[in-house]
């Protein structure tokens, strides 16, 4: 097979003529058939011979070798448009120990040489409201303000409302940057941390050695190497109560209140006792915990589930079997294995009204309702009375992902059309056409981008939903409350929303190297 330059990157096509692809032997499919003729092979023919030996080398990998004779009354597999299989239908080691590996480094470098050229806070809007089961389930509140981000010597840029994180620290060796609603706070290699903003952004402890910042929506928790735990920001959100001692591996939060989780299950909480600060269950065993904006839940290995604190904190299901349990803002939905659902909490807010059967692979939710997705991309809505997308959502099957804002969803079928449903900002005004990859949004408006990097946004025209850049090459989109920022493979940078929640960048700010 030879070294990776001999599969030209892995995306050659052979175009040339058999004979003279091979400059060591430009009689080729004679000496093939010669060889045949001597193995009494009557049945095979030069090209069928060359036909293989293509499919297992550079052209292998693409559609020439598709469906191919390699043998009387044999054809390679058929994989679209490229090979991926041996023979037999097995992956070939073609695609498992040249290809892939080859491909995964190159995508590591091309990340780290274009969108990592700025590194965001730990956690967005988007990512909030899309990517951890639940708006309070991630391990940061979101800036609702500003946006931070990191360039390549880790000093930091800052934008958007000065008062709440919008100025960065000087200085460089940065390596992450967490939030709360309304400040910052940065890690350095030596796991020493700066802080700027309102609440959070003083405060911070010195030293060094802290290895992760979680936090509520106006305080912080750092965490050390030995699972010691230090806070910090506003009393009245868990800056006070930390537990002392060490062992703590990881922290959660609800709007007001921590809980850490100890290596052998047991939990320790602290913060407003009517999110959550008190009434932890006692014992160990406990994997993981969830949260709504003022209860948690925690979920032990033989999935059974213990409920805490106000709106979702009672009424937890008894018995085993849960696999993940998913929030909206005051109420609990859980999934068994066989892929029913159980939901609790406030009613208005998805804490009952599920839907009936099995089936559904994964949960979405927004503020106030949840949406739940089937393997064959059929869709199931219930929850907020206020409209806010629990009824509305698209009949038919196909879907592959659905994202939320606020008080709306959008989903996303395989051809990259999309739907949307909910409350007025991005649950109308959804862009016709398919060949979208990917929705984004703020608490507000959607943002939809294509494979070539263009953007069509929707939603409240002041706060993201018009004023999105046109052109293409954007890779990758972050969020605040009330504004966007899209990224270029180049590093250059746009924005557009509210320019007091950093819709605006200033001209101070260079946008790419």
């Amino acid at each position: 097979m030879g070294t990776d330059n001999h599969y030209n990157e892995f995306q050659s096509d052979s175009n040339v003529n058999d004979n003279t692809a091979y400059d060591t032997a430009p009689n080729l499919k004679a000496i093939i058939s010669k060889k045949l003729a001597a193995l009494d092979l009557s049945g095979y023919s030069a090209k069928m011979i060359m036909n293989r030996a293509e499919a297992r080398s550079c052209s292998g990998c693409h559609q020439n070798s598709n469906d191919t004779e390699i043998a009387p009354n044999i054809n390679w597999p058929k994989s679209q448009s490229f090979v991926h299989v041996d023979e037999q239908g097995t992956l070939s080691l073609a695609l498992t120990e040249q290809f892939l590996p080859a491909r995964a480094a190159l995508l590591e470098d091309y990340w780290k040489k274009t969108v990592e050229k700025w590194r965001f806070s730990e956690v967005d809007f988007f990512s909030a409201r899309n990517n951890f089961s639940g708006w309070y389930n991630p391990p940061n509140y979101p800036n609702h303000y500003a946006f931070a981000a990191l360039k390549a010597d880790g000093s930091i840029t800052a934008w958007g409302n000065p008062d709440a994180g919008g100025i960065a620290p000087s200085g460089s060796g940065y390596t992450k940057i967490y939030s709360t609603g309304s400040a910052f706070a940065a890690l350095k290699a030596d796991g020493s941390i700066t802080v700027w903003g309102d609440s959070g952004g003083t405060g911070a402890p010195s030293g060094d050695g802290y290895t992760k910042i979680y936090s509520t929506a106006a305080a912080f928790a750092a965490l050390k190497a030995d699972g010691s735990v230090t806070v910090w920001g506003d009393s009245r959100y868990g800056n006070t109560g930390a537990p002392d001692g060490s062992g703590y591996t990881k922290v959660y939060s609800t709007y007001g209140a921590f809980a850490a989780l100890k290596a052998d299950g047991s939990i320790t909480v602290w913060g407003d006792s009517g999110h959550g600060g008190a009434g932890a269950p006692s014992g160990k065993g406990y994997t993981k915990i969830y949260s709504t904006g003022t209860a948690f839940a925690a979920l032990k290995a033989d999935g059974s589930i213990m409920a805490w604190g106000d709106s979702g904190g009672t009424g937890a299901p008894s018995g085993k079997g849960y696999t993940k349990i998913y929030s909206t803002e005051s109420a609990f939905a859980v999934l068994k294995a066989d892929g029913s659902i159980i939901a609790w909490g406030d009613s208005r807010y998805g804490g009952t009204g599920v839907p009936d059967g099995s089936g559904y692979i994964k949960i979405y939710s927004n503020r106030g309702s949840f949406a739940a997705l089937k393997a064959d991309g059929s869709i199931a809505a219930w929850g907020g009375s206020s409209g806010s997308g629990d009824t509305g959502a698209p009949s038919g099957k196909g879907y592959t992902k659905i994202y939320s804002t606020h008080s709306a969803f959008a989903v996303l079928k395989a051809d990259g059309s999309i739907a949307a449903w909910g409350l007025g900002y991005g649950g109308t005004g959804a862009p016709s056409g398919n060949g979208y990859t990917k929705i984004y949004s703020n608490n507000h408006a959607f943002v939809a981008l294509k494979a070539d990097g263009s953007i069509t946004a929707w939603g409240h025209s002041d706060w993201g939903g018009t004023g999105a850049p046109s052109g293409s090459g954007y890779t990758k989109i972050f969020s605040n409350e009330k504004a966007f920022t899209a990224v270029k493979a180049d590093g250059s940078i746009t924005a557009w929303g509210d320019s007091n929640f950093g819709g605006t960048i200033p001209t101070s700010i260079t946008t790419s190297d």
